[in-house]
């Protein structure tokens, strides 16, 4: 499937394996939003990219490898969340970690892992900013719920949020790095903008239905692991038993997605973030 213009400014590449991959055409430069998983579809982003205009900026919604792996081979000043810059500093995954994960993800990208180093962002912010070109303003928004450094982009002159995994149309993400109280937070803040279209972290765009419809995901999530606590089961139960369906990390046209065990380990780590939050705030199961 090839990248669409969803409305004058804003280009939008669902097809990447990771993250979506998203171009903002500002008349006298461009932005981006979150760069491909795989180095080989950086590659070929950069090479699109280069046919529409120079890129000022790289937008990076949080600090996960689906999201900034691609940074090295794109042009253009990083930017994100201070604390995104921070873990990416400190919490970068190691290259024996990269090397295992390209050889199912990315074989043709292989071979560029050689000597590669994370391109960190240069340009961070703690609230709010905003990044202004000729015809287009994005406003950033620092919001947990993804992630603790989660934010959100929204360009007002097309009525576009870019939510990052804060909203992912193709269903439920990992919730290890989350606060459940957060994702549901970020949902309503999402909801309070005037928007037309929704740009997921992964999916197609969507509309406000579609972010209705991953509340309910979900929300179906934290009440089957309520009921479980509610019958008195212990962590190690619900861990070992709930699940929820993992469109993600699973393999795809092309690639054969993440390894079993890692896709097992996000279940666990999340379903024991989902019993954690159940049990210090009930009134999860009423968001």
């Amino acid at each position: 499937m090839a990248p669409r213009w969803i409305s004058p400014r804003v280009m939008v590449e669902t097809a990447n394996y990771g993250s979506n991959n998203s171009v903002i055409n500002g008349g006298d430069g461009l932005i981006l939003v979150d760069s491909p998983h795989r180095l080989s579809d950086a590659v070929r982003w950069r090479q699109v990219v280069a046919g529409i205009g120079d890129v000022r900026f790289i937008v990076n919604t949080d600090h996960h490898p689906d999201h900034t792996i691609g940074n090295r081979e794109m042009p253009g000043e990083v930017v994100s969340h201070a604390e995104t810059r921070r873990r990416l500093l400190s919490e970068a995954p190691s290259m024996e970690y990269l090397r295992s994960l390209f050889e199912r993800l990315d074989p043709e990208g292989l071979p560029m892992l050689e000597g590669y180093e994370v391109r960190v962002p240069t340009i961070v912010f703690e609230t709010s900013m905003a990044l202004h070109l000729a015809d287009a303003t994005l406003e950033l928004t620092y919001q947990p719920g993804h992630t603790r450094n989660s934010l959100l982009a929204y360009l007002p002159e097309d009525r576009v949020i870019f939510t990052g995994d804060i909203v992912c149309e193709a269903g439920l993400p990992s919730f290890q790095d989350s606060r459940l109280t957060d994702w549901f937070d970020a949902l309503d803040v999402v909801g309070g903008y005037d928007f037309e279209y929704v740009v997921p972290g992964h999916g197609e765009v969507t509309d406000r239905a579609g972010v209705d419809r991953y509340r309910q995901m979900g929300r179906a999530v934290v009440a089957e692991v309520a009921d479980r606590i509610s019958r008195g089961q212990e962590i190690d139960q619900v861990v070992a038993e709930v699940r929820f369906d993992d469109n993600i990390h699973v393999a795809m046209d092309g690639c054969a997605g993440y390894p079993d065990d890692l896709i097992e380990m996000f279940q666990m780590k999340s379903i024991t973030r989902v019993y954690t939050d159940v049990q210090e705030t009930p009134g999860l199961v009423h968001r």
